[in-house]
């Protein structure tokens, strides 16, 4: 509220005798918490003690009264220029009679408190980052060795499967020479039979014909001849030795898919992520185990020949050998 008893022009000797007065034992009480006055509490107190109202304060100084009120509530903008400020507050110094250097001198304080409560809202901004850094370099340590674990896991796997194949084909090895002896010993076994009836034979025939010719020279020859033969039938019926077969296959793909593919001694001889349009000839000891990720996307041309894939259904995982062979 504006005060009616307010003056209209500068206090006289006796209301700034008065005023020096009040202030003096303000000060006296204060002078111990001086530091924590605030410039807009000491002109604030001034303007109570004279009994003046913040509007007459703006009026005096043309000044708005929300800047009257900012500056007794020690609320200055940052786009005002210290210049600026350190004017008004010495223009209202001086209108309640307050010593200036005392209001500039708690500016100044007010201002450097600012500053340190900024130093002190960045060195705990930094602390907090680095706080919030130590954290992700340490997760980024656990991912590190979660990898690093899982590396080590997926080699000792694919070792222990290495280690276990050469002895399934070690196995399949001997199955192999058992049946290649077994078929040998049979084939000799036939060839001897059949040498002995062709023996038997010859021994007949050379009895009938030294009873019943009277060319004993001729018939003589002809028994001769016979047995020369036999040895070049042993030798064709012996037959060389069975080379296993290697079988090619032509993989054309129309799409993004995935292969696995083992040929008979258990050696993976194709794996992984074909692109589309990629064709792809492989080579190895029939039957050939395929598995393909998507049948629908892929053309087999195997020895020459064409397989219908229309058999396995799209979309899902197919698993065959070729020759085709039911599982």
């Amino acid at each position: 509220m504006i005060n009616d008893l307010a003056p209209t022009g500068k206090p006289d000797k006796e209301q700034q005798s008065t005023i020096t007065e009040q202030m003096t034992e303000q000060v006296t009480e204060l002078s111990e918490d001086m530091e924590m006055v605030s410039p807009g509490a000491m002109l604030r107190e001034a303007r109570k003690a004279l009994s003046l109202s913040q509007e007459h304060i703006s009026s005096k100084l043309n000044f708005k009264v929300d800047l009257v009120n900012d500056i007794e509530n020690d609320i200055f903008s940052p786009s005002t220029p210290v210049t600026f400020i350190r004017g008004y507050l010495v223009n209202y110094a001086k209108l309640v009679a307050v010593e200036v250097e005392d209001i500039l001198a708690s500016y100044d304080a007010l201002d450097a408190a600012s500053i340190q409560r900024s130093e002190m809202l960045s060195f705990s901004n930094e602390t907090t980052k680095q706080a919030e850094h130590s954290r992700v370099m340490w997760l980024s340590y656990l991912i590190v060795a979660v990898l690093v674990g899982l590396t080590v896991l997926w080699w000792q796997q694919e070792s222990s499967q290495q280690a276990a194949n050469p002895v399934s084909l070690t196995a399949d090895s001997q199955e192999v020479n058992v049946e290649k002896i077994s078929d040998e010993q049979a084939a000799t076994a036939v060839v001897q039979g059949s040498l002995s009836e062709d023996t038997a034979s010859v021994t007949n025939d050379v009895q009938i014909i030294g009873q019943k010719s009277e060319n004993e020279t001729l018939n003589s020859a002809e028994v001769t001849e016979i047995p020369a033969v036999l040895p070049e039938l042993i030798v064709s019926e012996t037959a060389q030795p069975q080379v296993p077969e290697i079988s090619t296959a032509v993989f054309t793909f129309k799409g993004d898919c995935w292969v696995n593919i083992y040929d008979a001694t258990g050696e993976r001889i194709a794996w992984g992520v074909k692109k589309a349009g990629y064709v792809m000839t492989i080579q190895g000891k029939a039957p050939l185990s395929i598995t393909v990720g998507k049948p629908e996307l892929t053309s087999i041309v195997f020895n020459g020949k064409p397989i219908d894939m229309s058999a396995f259904d799209d979309g899902n995982i197919a698993k065959f050998k070729l020759p085709i062979i039911a599982e």
